[in-house]
């Protein structure tokens, strides 16, 4: 039937072209000898296949011929993938961009069914799938091809209905090419989730703050301060601050008001107010940087409340060791891998040598070289850590020549790549030379006995 339309259909479009200008329907009609109705219809016609324009002046609608670009040349002018089909899905149209994709001719694809298309570099099965389930309203959906000895491509699909110059419908397909939008949008999210992950299970709380707003939260957060996540990010973050640690923070909050040209670090130590009023010892890294309009901090919390603790009850212990170590009669002195650490009040006063100087002195520099061979013996049974504690009996050489006997004892222990060896001494100078004087006399009375 439309067919026999086309020759009053090329009547009216030749009329237009003669009249530039415009003609309403009473005029097309009387140019036709035609009644307005039958003209009506063939402008509607030609109205729908967009050949004619049609404008209003009041009551009356005047015609004009549509000025229309040739398909073939938009088509080649795209860089979309176009293919346009009939009511059957046969291809009437196609362009080169899609052409390359699929790997084949143009006569190859037009006139073809397109469940019938075939491509030896591309899977279009999805794409005819997406045709065939396509609902009469969807416009627009996202469908891939799996392409021979390549990776995936992603595009958009654009489905647009078309009516053809003889009136019949058909419609337009449209592909544009999204791989690199979405892959890239893929490895965003996941790293989001890799960062997500990372940020959750980590023992430090994180908080992300843009243009002084709340935007990221951890579970350790949460955990070290007692709010919620939500109260988190409805409160200033920072009202978590003890309020007399608030001005240390403030100087580090306060790039917005000024350019920040790279990022900015800042370090403090300070103390936390929880949700339930119990403080903590916390160590807060701050990282400021802009980009854009948006100006970021990051800030990583570490709780040290239980490091405090333990360092407040090391440095105490300490104090205790050397209150005692320093206020015992017998001479202390701690050597770790070689080297003097530690010795005691005592050991200055038998020694002569300060404090300073036992510390920059060989471990050997208080032996007599009578007594070295021995001590160096037991020395080296005791580092190696197999040996129980050993007594000796030596002479110590202080630093003014003198030589003071001591009694004592040795002992090392070992902790990962460092060995620790104590040594207490007892100075038995005194009982020694009461000793020696005992001998001697005793040798002079033997003598004497001799003698007799």
């Amino acid at each position: 039937m439309m067919h026999d339309y086309q020759q009053e259909l090329a009547q009216i479009k030749d009329l237009l072209k003669e009249n530039p200008e415009g003609m309403s329907v009473t005029d097309i009609a009387k140019a036709l000898k035609k009644n307005k109705n039958t003209t009506g219809r063939y402008l509607d016609i030609l109205l729908i296949s967009g050949q004619v324009d049609m404008r209003t002046y009041g009551m009356a609608k005047v015609f004009t011929l549509s000025q229309r670009v040739p398909l073939s040349a938009m088509l080649s002018c795209s860089k979309d993938m176009i293919m346009v089909l009939d009511s059957d899905s046969r291809i009437i149209e196609i362009n080169d961009t899609f052409l390359e994709l699929l790997h084949i001719s143009r006569k190859e694809a037009t006139g073809k069914n397109i469940t019938y298309l075939r491509s030896p570099e591309v899977d279009v099965h999805e794409l005819v799938n997406a045709l065939a389930t396509r609902s009469a309203d969807e416009t627009e959906r996202t469908l891939s091809f799996k392409v021979k000895g390549a990776s995936e491509r992603i595009f958009k699909q654009k489905t647009i209905p078309t009516v053809f110059d003889d009136g019949a419908k058909g419609f337009t397909l449209i592909l544009t090419d999204v791989t690199e939008e979405i892959l890239r949008e893929r490895e965003i999210r996941e790293w989001e989730e890799r960062f997500r992950m990372m940020a959750e299970n980590i023992r430090d709380a994180l908080l992300i703050i843009e243009n002084d707003k709340c935007t990221f939260v951890n579970r350790s957060l949460a955990e070290i301060t007692g709010y919620t996540f939500e109260e988190l990010w409805a409160m200033d973050p920072r009202a978590i601050i003890a309020p007399e640690d608030q001005d240390k923070m403030e100087p580090f909050f306060s790039h917005n008001k000024k350019s920040v040209p790279g990022p900015v670090l800042a370090d403090l130590q300070c103390r936390i107010l929880r949700k339930d009023g119990v403080y903590r010892d916390v160590f807060i890294r701050v990282t400021s940087a802009r980009h854009g309009e948006t100006l970021y901090h990051f800030v990583i919390l570490t709780d040290v409340t239980e490091l405090r603790t333990k360092d407040a009850a090391l440095v105490a212990s300490e104090q205790r060791f050397r209150m005692m170590a320093d206020n015992i009669q017998d001479a202390v002195v701690i050597i770790e891998n070689d080297q003097f650490v530690y010795a005691n009040r005592r050991v200055c006063e038998m020694s002569g040598y300060t404090f300073e100087e036992l510390m920059h002195k060989d471990t050997t520099a208080l032996i007599t070289p009578e007594t070295r061979l021995m001590m160096d013996e037991l020395y080296r049974k005791s580092i190696a850590c197999t040996e129980p504690p050993a007594k000796f009996q030596s002479w110590m050489l202080c630093k003014n020549g003198a030589k003071r006997c001591i009694y004592g004892q040795i002992n090392s222990v070992r902790h990962e790549k460092t060995v620790s060896t104590y040594i207490t001494m007892t100075d038995v100078t005194a009982f020694a030379q009461r000793e020696q004087e005992l001998l001697e006399q005793i040798a002079a009375l033997e003598k004497r006995l001799e003698r007799a």
